[in-house]
């Protein structure tokens, strides 16, 4: 029989190989099979593939109770063609910590059992040529639940996304969790970071935390019990929206507008979007949390069910004015916390960078040094040394001005430290406290801290619910900075970064920011959510960007400079009108490990984008970039 197996490596296309008919493999099973001269997990995905090909011969199958059901091979399927990765590398999240590796199969032998990773390819082949091997789990999972697996709403009927807007949403979701409870069914929780997660175990009954905070035997023992047919609240990021529960009845995005899911670090994914394809496929209600409206959530605000929940602020948001070529940190801010201090108002700054750049400064001319080539602002490591971050300029020894002749000196740029010693010597040490993302990690203690302190200088991983209407006013510093002004969504990123700042306010506190883009219309419409969807929208549907398309890359490589850009325009030319190429460019005009990179931006869906055929280009990789 022929199988179509998907690889654990991120190959979209499923392979066919051989397998005995006895063998008895359905979709689900997984089986080892070589790749090359290398050995692969894989999963079986399908019994009836069309190649007619020559095909290799699977090498063994793994003996274990567990097999996923139609609805997470369905959700693993879908995933896989909206980031153009192995459905196998999907389904790879559902399994239990200790089965996440090969390096705990066993092969049952005459002398004992033998770890698989210690035998050769060329072995496991001639062992493997009277038929399949049987692998093995030491631990294996346990057999699933008496009870039948369902899929669908546990509550027996479909239900419309619901969107809640605005803090305070414990009572709502306690009670949209005691009825999916009551109704039979489990709730699985995303969150956008540990923080927050962790903020819902605490607030929540009965959360069971399933993310890279809580260590893997403790992650084994919930996998293995909900495999046995426990009903409760699963709470973490993508590996519990994979968790094979055996009656899935709610799922909740908490913070559902957070920048944070847009930043998967190693990871193309975003659990977001990931949680609407799980509710989708498994036919439950899901829940939105957020405080504020997506682009998505406000264009189709009239098919969902909104309970809006924000008070009417007191003050709008107010903007100040940063010039880029300064550096330095401004009187302005450090006047500003100061006055707040004053008048005894608990006041969060936020900062994306920790340590300070250091800038070479000419206080004769009043302006800091400049790149004699390309006019870029110079850094220096001190000792009078200084490089352009934008050309390839660099100095030993720079020390006196190349516009007056006048001595340099060194300033700090503003940072987490930098502004932390010019606010305690206003303020005073004991009242400055700098929270990074090490010290946030542990946000109960971060919140104990920040309560003998009246100024608290931090990073993004603030914004969370621990922090919620904790301060009267807060100085948010560069947005720039905390996102690339260059992403078609920064707009977006920045109109929701501002209502999560808002949200550790308590009613009337002020927001101010200083920003070198102080004229952008994000920070101008921060307060104003209608005019500003209103204008973002608009801009959208002009260049057909999400939520009125997605946005893919394919990246093309080859040898040379002529087939790459033969490539390129072929592509371009058949392509341009069906699938909306936007973009083509170059990546850089030196090879980069022996190949020069091009890529074509397309504005479509991945089914239109594989109904193309373009997942099949050699030499070439597509990735989600928005959507």
């Amino acid at each position: 029989m022929k199988i179509s197996v998907s690889l654990s490596y991120s190959l979209f296309e499923p392979l066919t190989y051989r397998a005995p008919d006895e063998s008895g493999l359905l979709p689900g099973a997984r089986v080892l099979v070589p790749l090359g001269r290398r050995l692969a997990l894989g999963w079986v995905v399908g019994t009836d593939s069309p190649y007619g090909g020559r095909l290799k011969s699977i090498i063994g199958i793994v003996d274990d109770p567990y097999c996923p059901g139609p609805e997470l091979l369905e959700f693993a399927r879908q995933a896989a063609i909206a980031y153009f990765t192995s459905a196998g590398g999907i389904l790879d999240l559902s399994l239990p910590p200790s089965q996440k590796s090969r390096k705990g199969l066993f092969l049952a032998g005459d002398a004992g059992d033998l770890r698989l990773d210690d035998l050769a390819l060329p072995e496991l082949e001639r062992l493997a040529a009277a038929g399949p091997l049987r692998l093995f789990f030491k631990a294996p999972t346990p057999a699933a639940a008496a009870t039948p697996a369902t899929t669908g709403n546990a509550a027996g009927n479909a239900q419309p996304a619901r969107l809640l807007l605005g803090s305070g949403r414990e009572r709502e979701y306690r009670e949209a969790c005691e009825q999916a409870l009551a109704s039979g069914g489990s709730v699985i929780l995303v969150t956008p970071d540990i923080a927050t997660a962790r903020y819902w175990g605490a607030v929540l009954p009965g959360v069971d935390p399933y993310h890279s905070g809580v260590t893997p035997a403790a992650r084994e023992k919930t996998w293995r019990q909900y495999r046995l047919g426990r009903r409760g609240i699963v709470c973490g990021g993508q590996s519990a929206l994979a968790l094979p529960l055996d009656r899935p009845g709610l799922l909740i995005i908490d913070r559902a507008s957070s920048p944070l899911y847009r930043r998967s670090i190693g990871s193309p994914l975003h659990a977001d979007h990931l949680a609407e394809i799980r509710a989708a496929t498994a036919s439950i209600p899901l829940l939105r949390g957020a405080d504020a409206h997506t682009c998505a959530t406000y264009a189709g605000r009239e098919d969902l069910v909104v309970a809006d929940r924000r008070q009417e602020r007191q003050n709008s948001p107010r903007i100040h004015m940063l010039k880029g070529r300064e550096r330095g940190i401004p009187e302005e801010i450090v006047n500003l916390v100061r006055e707040h201090f004053l008048a005894e108002n608990k006041t969060l700054v936020l900062v994306n960078r920790i340590q300070p750049a250091l800038h070479l400064f000419c206080p004769a001319c009043g302006r800091s040094a400049a790149c004699p080539r390309c006019g870029g602002i110079l850094r220096t490591a001190g000792e009078g040394s200084a490089s352009c971050q934008r050309c390839a300029f660099a100095r030993t020894a720079l020390r006196d001005c190349l516009r007056c002749g006048k001595p340099l000196e060194t300033l700090h740029d503003i940072s987490i430290d930098s502004l932390a010693q010019a606010l305690g010597r206003v303020c005073g040490e004991d009242a400055v406290l700098a929270l990074t993302a090490s010290e946030l990690k542990d946000p109960v203690a971060a919140i104990a801290a920040a309560a003998g302190h009246a100024v608290i200088i931090a990073t993004r991983a603030a914004l969370s619910p621990h922090f919620a209407g904790l301060f009267a006013a807060a100085v948010w510093v560069k947005p720039e900075s905390f996102f690339s002004m260059e992403e078609h969504d920064a707009g977006e990123m920045i109109h929701a970064c501002g209502a999560e700042i808002a949200a550790t306010l308590r009613d009337g506190g002020e927001l101010h920011v200083f920003s070198v883009f102080h004229f952008h219309y994000a920070l101008q419409l921060l307060g104003a959510e209608e005019p500003f969807f209103a204008r973002e929208l608009k801009y959208r549907q002009w260049f057909a960007l999400p939520p009125y398309a997605d946005v893919f890359e394919l990246e093309l490589r080859a040898s040379g400079l002529r087939a790459l850009a033969a490539a390129m325009r072929e592509l371009f030319i058949r392509h341009r009108r069906q699938l909306q190429v936007q973009r083509a460019y170059l990546l850089s005009r030196r090879p980069e490990r022996g190949a020069y990179r091009g890529v074509l931006e397309l504005h479509a869906t991945a089914e239109r984008i594989a109904a193309a055929g373009l997942p099949r280009i050699r030499r070439s990789s597509l990735r989600r970039r928005a959507g």
